[in-house]
């Protein structure tokens, strides 16, 4: 279910639709008396038992109900059950959404990422910097996120976060710390601010994994050796922020607008760490690219998440998965201009030995997007005679991803 479906399940049973907050957590909140049926001085009788919002009538036993003076016991159990069943829609709801964090100073290039995601690449020009906290609720392949952007610039930094870090640094499922790749002159206010973001956190409990984006890695500048010592400059000075942290899971990688596919490749990344799942899927297509005498696998979805890959080194990882996506990229077009989609995409590589092949295996969502298995390998014939059991493995896991 939706976080749109979620709201227009309980809109019904208060008075006025437009109580409904944007956070589904907040509703339980509430006071009783937004609900249909219960009347002010009824909530005020509710109230003398402490009993001051929707959550805390959900709390209640409607088997062992309290006595509250002048209210029919019958009439609060009826409440009691129905703050029960909005609880569990809502929290059933909130458990499917991951937050996810987005830090880093003024121009890192964090709102341009969100415009990227969202396929909203005309705006990006005309970014202002992000003032304060933008929060956004995004459908990432299917998946829920509440994307929290918080505005780098220092009077928020140093005024806003930290002052009551509790109101942005709890419930965290992953940070997206990004980092200007190219601006080595704040490499050392970047590492710093990364240092207060962990204590606060810490300081509330959480220790969520922190994905390190070393955005603007454009391709003409990764080619560069100045931009080879920003990266190993920046990532010391992140390494040295993260020893002090015990147990924190951290890691980096490279992004650039220019390149939506080095986005889709973190933002998959990104919920791979949130997601149950996904060591299962990795673990299958690792037994899986041995039993086929492959090279590498991954497995992605045609709009460019990649739920799991397997290789045996970094180079075979990078060609299969921008192969893969600039194929389906290519694959998108064909289809947008009437052509039916091929279920099988070969492409041979005779003066290097190998061939990548993409096999459709199966479409997941409501919306039944296709998700494809890509094999580098040296005998890309063994594929056909595993794929079915391969497929019978994966489907289950890949309907639990989502």
């Amino acid at each position: 279910m939706t976080d749109k479906e979620s709201m227009n399940r309980i809109k019904d049973f208060f008075k006025s639709s437009t109580i409904i907050s944007e956070e589904l957590k907040e509703v339980l909140d509430y006071k009783p008396d937004t609900l249909i049926g219960i009347d002010k001085i009824s909530a005020e009788r509710l109230a003398i038992a402490n009993i001051r919002s929707i959550g805390d009538l959900a709390n209640l036993s409607p088997e062992n109900p309290p006595e509250i003076k002048e209210l029919p016991l019958v009439i609060l159990i009826k409440w009691i059950k129905i703050a029960k069943v909005l609880e569990r829609v809502i929290l059933e709801q909130v458990r499917k959404q991951k937050k996810l964090l987005l830090i880093g100073l003024d121009n890192g290039g964090k709102t341009s990422i969100l415009a990227v995601i969202q396929d909203r690449f005309s705006i990006i020009k005309a970014l202002l910097p992000t003032k304060g906290v933008q929060r956004e609720k995004l459908d990432f392949f299917g998946y829920p996120i509440i994307s929290w952007d918080l505005g780098g610039q220092v009077q928020y930094r140093e005024k806003y976060y930290f002052n009551k870090p509790e109101l942005f640094f709890t419930e965290v499922d992953l940070v997206l710390y990004v980092i200007d790749s190219q601006d080595d002159k704040r490499f050392d206010e970047a590492a710093d601010y990364f240092r207060q973001c962990l204590s606060a956190m810490s300081e509330l409990g959480e220790h969520p994994p922190v994905l390190v984006v070393l955005n603007k890695s454009d391709q003409d500048i990764r080619k560069t050796l100045q931009w080879q010592k920003n990266v190993t400059a920046v990532k010391n000075k992140i390494e040295d922020v993260a020893r002090d942290f015990k147990g924190l899971h951290l890691e980096f990688c490279d992004t650039t607008i220019f390149q939506k596919e080095t986005i889709m490749q973190m933002f998959s990344t990104a919920l791979k760490k949130v997601s149950e799942t996904s060591e299962i899927i990795e673990n299958i297509l690792e037994d899986f690219t041995d039993i086929i005498e492959g090279r590498a696998t991954s497995l992605i979805s045609m709009d460019g998440l990649i739920f799991g890959s397997f290789t045996k080194n970094n180079t075979d990882e990078m060609l299969i998965n921008n192969t893969a996506l600039l194929m389906q990229t290519l694959s998108n077009f064909h289809s947008s201009i009437g052509l039916i989609r091929e279920k099988t995409t070969t492409l041979d590589f005779p003066l290097n030995g190998f061939t990548i092949r993409g096999e459709k295996l199966f479409e997941y969502s409501d919306l039944q997007i296709p998700v494809f298995l890509w094999l580098l390998s040296e005998n890309p014939e063994l594929l056909y005679e595993k794929i079915d059991y391969f497929k019978e493995q994966l489907l289950p896991l890949i309907n639990l991803f989502l």
